[in-house]
């Protein structure tokens, strides 16, 4: 029983040992990012606070206090960074001023401030704005795109892009993207994303827009673009539900976060209701996005009966056709010339 209890304690204060380095170490990035600080001054506060853990580590005699200690100064550098609030009058990248807003009349939708831009280049590009007008009851699909931008599978940014059909069988696509809301001469970066860094972004747009520059503009990315097994009820189910918390992220700022509140996190809010099971958001293939194509064909919201899921993801691979047709006219058929 002695053994027992004793092997107990020495996890739990393993337990103990690590949790307290990695937010202590989470604590050191915070005042290192902490934005109400002149830029110089978080920087040294951070590397002073380090070196003086690391010399108390040493110094006390029960080594056990550490733990005290950086428990302590984890919760009161937390407390502080709460002092950062998000904000929509900050100097944003020109296409990312002004922000999306819809309304829904009965069955009429309007989404003002749609995105256009028309790109020369990645970084040289003219925006376009305009109102975009559809019937609710004419959204019939949807598709879930995984745009792989690094050699980790792991690192991937997720969206979704929406089809109109009207009684005369004309269709019109459009994307919605969950990112971050870039200031002038900003890049995104998932360090900085765990810091109050950025805030939270729904992007509505042309997918010359926001397929096309992550594929013609970008030669290196991988796009990948799922049709989404859902009813045309649940699809306009979902656009509401997106809609809705588009126009509170107009009312309510709120940051972005590399973990918690990130493009992954945004879509599951609204997909959830496309499977019966519970989805938890500590799931590894949430948690890193670049494996939810996987997840979602495993809960089945992608895929079809019989399919393997390297058929799939083979069928659905999207950036070469956008480069070989470049963007323009004609450049949402073209995209899904093998997709359906």
């Amino acid at each position: 029983m002695q053994a027992v209890t004793k092997t107990i304690r020495l996890c739990l204060m393993a337990f103990a040992w690590f949790s307290v380095t990695i937010f202590f170490l989470w604590s050191i990035g915070a005042i290192w990012h902490f934005d109400l600080l002149p830029r110089p001054i978080g920087p040294i506060l951070a590397v002073i606070t380090l070196v003086a853990a690391i010399v108390l580590l040493f110094r006390l005699a029960r080594k056990s206090m550490w733990l005290t200690y950086g428990g302590t100064a984890i919760i009161v550098i937390w407390l502080v960074t709460l002092l950062q609030q998000p904000t929509h009058d900050r100097q944003w990248a020109k296409d990312q001023k002004v922000l999306t807003a819809i309304a829904i009349d009965n069955e009429d939708v309007t989404i003002e401030n749609f995105r256009n831009c028309v790109y020369r280049s990645e970084s040289d590009y003219d925006v376009h704005r305009t109102d975009f007008e559809f019937k609710l009851t004419d959204l019939s699909k949807v598709w879930f795109i995984v745009q792989r931008f690094s050699p980790s599978e792991g690192l991937a940014h997720v969206f979704l892009s929406f089809e109109i059909e009207n009684e005369e069988n004309k269709k019109r696509h459009f994307a919605v993207s969950v990112e971050i809301r870039r200031e002038e001469d900003e890049s995104f970066s998932p360090t900085q994303g765990l810091y109050r860094e950025y805030e939270l972004n729904y992007i509505f747009g042309d997918e010359r827009d926001l397929i096309g520059v992550r594929t013609v503009m970008r030669p290196d990315d991988r796009l990948f673009m799922y049709p989404v097994n859902a009813t045309p009820k649940q699809v306009q189910e979902l656009f509401c539900s997106m809609a809705d918390r588009t126009n509170q992220i107009q009312d309510r700022p709120e940051f972005y976060h590399t973990l918690l509140n990130n493009c992954m996190n945004g879509i599951l809010r609204h997909t959830s209701q496309l499977t019966p099971e519970e989805i938890s958001w500590f799931d590894s293939r949430i948690v890193m996005p670049g494996y939810s194509d996987r997840f979602a064909f495993e809960k089945n919201i992608i895929g079809t009966a019989g399919q393997s899921f390297e058929d799939l993801k083979q069928a659905s691979r999207i950036d070469q056709r956008a480069r070989d047709h470049g963007i323009g006219p004609g450049f949402s058929e073209a995209i899904r010339n093998q997709a359906n």
